[in-house]
């Protein structure tokens, strides 16, 4: 993988995924819940989808990148808020154990995944730069 032909936000987005799927296997681990496992497929999503090129280039995408880049880390993002009012008992008591500490970790990643799939999906909707503005009405005829 050439790690360098992606763009800063894709590598801001892969670097994010990747730890959103440690994260989220580490919580697994540890009993979190088994909703946690939601936030990591969400994560391989954004690899793949980052990689698909590569990975598997016959494989026909079914929305735009950027839209399931987005929704890949709303998805993540949400059942990762979620999990946290399910423990907020315990993150409140706990917030310096190495449990917590990576659960933050993995919630922050989710963010970030979050908005880097918003700032491609973003960029694929929005007009192209050298597309020539739009004519001005007609003048009232007399």
């Amino acid at each position: 993988m050439n790690f360098s032909a992606l763009s800063a936000n894709d590598r801001m987005a892969a670097v994010a995924a990747v730890i959103v799927v440690i994260t989220g296997v580490i919580s697994l681990a540890w009993r979190w819940g088994i909703l946690m496992a939601i936030p990591l497929i969400a994560g391989l999503v954004v690899l793949f989808v980052l990689f698909q090129s590569r990975l598997a280039p016959n494989v026909k995408l079914p929305m735009t990148r950027g839209l399931l880049l987005a929704g890949a880390g709303g998805i993540a993002v949400l059942i990762w808020v979620l999990v946290t009012f399910q423990w907020f008992g315990y993150i409140t008591g706990n917030l310096l154990s190495i449990d917590v500490l990576q659960f933050f970790v993995g919630l922050v990643a989710s963010v970030v995944m979050l908005v880097a799939g918003w700032r491609a999906y973003q960029s694929e909707s929005a007009a192209p730069a050298g597309s020539p503005p739009a004519a001005p009405p007609a003048p009232p005829a007399a």
